[in-house]
């Protein structure tokens, strides 16, 4: 049987707003929860929504949007083609290319390397992590970035590595995370001197270990 071609035509577009839940969200973590605002045929479709929701409805409970394209009529493990992460002034913040799909028939692919000028935090930055599966958003730093287009020839994941603020040691080293572009966002509120002290002392602790060192 001849195998169907899944055309860049058949995406569609899902547009969520992630909100708050906490009438006072602080650190080191809070509840959030995702709304799906509607789908759309494209990316301009969809931006041009969140524009039109922000001005009809400026809500202080919106954390930001993501952007999720799915191709159709694939398995929904692989259907995700890229995200989109957006501010809560509607502003675009980053985006994540899954490009393990097997789009017209061309076959799997690697990922291959942000420029550096994409990578928008580096080591030693502390960062909000945002979790799906939570429904919350946590603090943690930031211990190895994306790889770059040279170093992709090496390295073929587009994730950051980061550790939590409540990390913990064992065995196999630091507790951590490989969170692609799109979960991670700068600071928003202050960050307490005690807490900020922490992550750095979790950073520095994670610099000493070995595994890191061929990463």
């Amino acid at each position: 049987m001849k195998k169907e071609k899944a055309s860049k035509e058949n995406s569609i577009f899902k547009l969520i707003e992630i909100k708050y839940e906490d009438d006072k969200p602080k650190y080191p973590e809070f509840k959030i929860s995702f709304e799906t605002l509607g789908y759309f045929s494209s990316v301009l479709s969809a931006e041009k929504a969140i524009r039109k929701k922000i001005k009809r409805y400026k809500s202080s409970y919106t954390f930001g949007y993501l952007i999720k394209e799915h191709v159709l009529d694939l398995l929904e493990g692989t259907s995700t083609k890229s995200e989109r992460s957006y501010l809560s002034d509607g502003s675009f913040w980053d985006e994540t290319n899954m490009s393990q799909l097997d789009i017209d028939n061309k076959g799997w692919t690697n990922f291959e390397g942000r420029s550096e000028d994409k990578i928008r935090f580096k080591p030693g930055d502390i960062v909000e992590m945002v979790s799906e599966y939570h429904k919350d958003i946590s603090l943690g730093i930031v211990h190895c970035t994306p790889p770059t287009i040279e170093e992709a020839k090496h390295r073929t994941d587009d994730h950051y590595y980061v550790t939590p603020h409540d990390a913990t040691w064992g065995n196999d080293g630091c507790t951590h995370y490989h969170l692609v572009p799109v979960d991670l966002f700068p600071p928003r509120f202050r960050i307490n001197q005690k807490l900020r002290k922490k992550l750095e002392k979790v950073y520095k602790g994670i610099q000493k270990e070995v595994f890191f060192n061929y990463i």
